[in-house]
């Protein structure tokens, strides 16, 4: 029959997929334990500066239609221990009252007292007409003065540390850039819930990419550079709606080396619907598929500047993903079917074991203390990883379908609530 044919087709591709995938995660698993290891050899051996690298960090905080959280950005950055710090906020041709908003906090700020804290920190604050976020973000740096830039989200706010912490990366000559752990903060309904589960295992595997020194994607959220890097390189590709993807990948492309910064802790808020979620997994989507065709000759690449980890391994797994994307949900299904109809659980009872062990390893060893509370999530939360998967696989055909077409996306957007 046409249909036990397609059935098995699809069973023989899922199980190829989830034992790729099986390998990666469990590899990852292995290797994340070894980050707190190598950040305190690092720190080790560049702790003679602890006291004398206080460079000038420039925060660059383009802002489109952002007036519910921008001044909750801004005040987050003020509010951070470390005082060399500059903030450069750009207006991006906003239409609603994010510069009436911006414009009135900065006169509070103004008609504080000297010796207020907040005093001590420039606020550089440019409108200009929307041009997108790399223009935003281009703008901002160019008239920053920071050895070390900072790029963070007008809905996102930075732990009171975040910065301190973030310098003491950047002791180290060999990095040129840190990608910081965001976290979701609005998470008290279903989808929110599924965006903080999903960022909390996803940047816990940014471990294992710092132990192999082969991260590639510096989200827009929270990531810093040396300004050597945009002297060298260029700035943010404009063109490019993207454009954090596809700076990373090109930063890797000349060799430059980075890591993650575990403790820079960005809250930042997730979509608050499904509409917006499936959104932002588009533009995400879209951009990985241009800078993998742009950036193609990276994949095993011989050039001694790449890393091998980088272009052997992590970059044809995020290749991989994209494919399975593509029969996952409807594998998935089948599976479901299957293990009811034949009452055969054990395919079904691998997977959930498997989800299992994410939250386990998460549990006991994100962070700096156990959090036994993602053990008792578990049973409640792991079918939300399927729902998901329709998210990623709707976001995932609606972008290759504006791939064959040529088009572009714009800035994301959703109702904003703050967080």
């Amino acid at each position: 029959m046409i249909t036990g044919e397609w059935f098995d087709f699809f069973r023989q591709l899922a199980t190829f997929f989830a034992n790729v995938m099986f390998f990666k995660y469990f590899l990852f698993l292995f290797l994340a334990p070894f980050y707190p290891l190598r950040e305190a050899i690092r720190r080790r051996r560049t702790s003679t500066l602890e006291s004398t690298y206080k460079p000038l960090v420039s925060v660059i905080v383009p802002a489109w239609n952002e007036e519910v959280g921008v001044l909750k950005t801004v005040k987050s950055i003020l509010n951070n221990t470390y005082s060399n710090v500059e903030i450069v906020i750009v207006n991006d041709g906003s239409i609603d009252r994010t510069h009436e908003v911006i414009d009135e906090f900065l006169k509070e700020v103004k008609s504080l007292p000297k010796h207020n804290e907040w005093k001590k920190k420039k606020i550089q604050y440019h409108a200009q007409p929307n041009g997108g976020k790399g223009v935003a973000l281009n703008n901002g740096i160019k008239k920053s003065k920071g050895e070390i830039i900072l790029t963070i989200d007008a809905d996102s706010a930075l732990e009171r540390h975040a910065i301190e912490n973030l310098v003491v990366y950047f002791r180290d000559e060999k990095i040129s850039g840190v990608v910081g752990n965001v976290v979701v903060a609005n998470s008290k309904t279903v989808i929110g819930l599924t965006q903080k589960l999903e960022y909390l295992f996803g940047f816990y595997f940014k471990r294992a990419h710092a132990v192999l020194g082969a991260e590639y994607i510096f989200g827009g959220a929270c990531a810093a550079f040396r300004r050597t890097v945009f002297d060298e390189i260029g700035f943010y590709d404009e063109k490019n709606k993207t454009e954090d993807i596809e700076m990373t990948l090109r930063f890797r492309y000349f060799g430059y080396n980075c890591t993650y910064g575990e403790n820079v802790i960005c809250y930042t808020e997730g979509a608050s619907d499904i509409t917006g979620l499936i959104s932002q997994r588009k533009r995400w989507s879209k951009g990985r598929m241009d800078t993998f065709i742009n950036y193609r000759h990276m994949f095993f690449s011989k050039d001694k500047r790449h890393n091998k980890a980088l272009t052997h391994l992590i970059l044809p797994y995020a290749v991989l993903s994209e494919l399975q994307l593509l029969v996952e949900p409807i594998s998935i299904a089948l599976l479901l079917t299957y293990s009811f109809i034949g009452l055969d659980f054990l395919s079904l009872a691998i997977g959930v074991f498997s989800v299992s062990i994410l939250y386990l390893v998460n549990a006991l060893f994100n962070g700096r203390r156990v959090d036994l509370r993602l053990i008792f999530l578990f049973p409640f939360t792991w079918p939300l990883f399927y729902f998901l998967i329709w998210v990623e696989f709707v976001a995932h055909l609606s972008s290759i379908g504006m791939v064959l077409r040529g088009e572009e996306i714009v800035w994301q957007s959703w109702q904003r609530k703050g967080i």
